[in-house]
């Protein structure tokens, strides 16, 4: 069975509609759930090992853990430290799951902002989750048949940097990249020489 990967999430990191949105759209949401989208996030799963992984943990943590087969989970993979992407890591916590030693994947300054700012440090002091750290296109293994490899993107890095992922597995990649400020900035890489090297 091959692993493959399913999109949980694809709105931007409010979800959608986003609080205090007035738009007609957003009444039309908030009034009907089938509207509603999720904040981008993406499960990789090898339904051989029953592993997985999600990149990013959302606001909508709990709904888009309730996708996947089962709610175990064998690592989350951080892109950045902007809302959308982390504090779905609160779900973690001795006040909803109680989980143990989920490793949680983040480039240096996301691990520095875990390890040092409250709610989160207090994960990693009680053992919800565990660090786990990457480096900048330097490729690493969620299991035998899957890598993954962290690219920095130009975006607002208040608190961490930010990173896309290439997500290869035996046969077939696909490159994550939830945000970006713009192409251009994206020196010395091009957008069409990364696609180029994913399917």
């Amino acid at each position: 069975m091959t692993p493959y990967v399913m999109v949980l999430g694809i709105a931007q990191d409010g979800g959608y509609p986003q609080a205090g949105c007035t738009r007609p759209d957003c009444i039309a949401a908030f009034r009907d759930p089938r509207l509603r989208r999720h904040v981008a996030s993406l499960a990789i799963v090898d339904p051989s090992t029953h592993q997985q992984w999600l990149i990013d943990a959302t606001p909508d943590f709990a709904e888009e853990l309730a996708m996947l087969e089962s709610p175990r989970l064998d690592g989350i993979l951080l892109t950045h430290a902007h809302i959308g992407h982390y504090l779905g890591l609160a779900q973690l916590g001795r006040e909803v799951m109680g989980a143990h030693g989920v490793p949680v994947y983040a480039m240096p300054r996301m691990r520095d902002f875990l390890q040092h700012n409250g709610p989160w440090d207090q994960l990693v002091r009680l053992g919800n989750i565990t660090i786990e750290p990457i480096e900048a296109d330097r490729e690493f293994r969620l299991n035998d048949r899957i890598t993954v490899t962290p690219i920095l993107v130009p975006h607002r890095d208040e608190y961490s940097e930010t990173v896309a992922f290439i997500v290869r597995g035996p046969s077939r990649s696909i490159l994550w990249l939830p945000d970006i400020d713009k192409w251009e900035k994206w020196q010395p890489r091009a957008i069409e020489s990364v696609l180029a090297r994913v399917d």
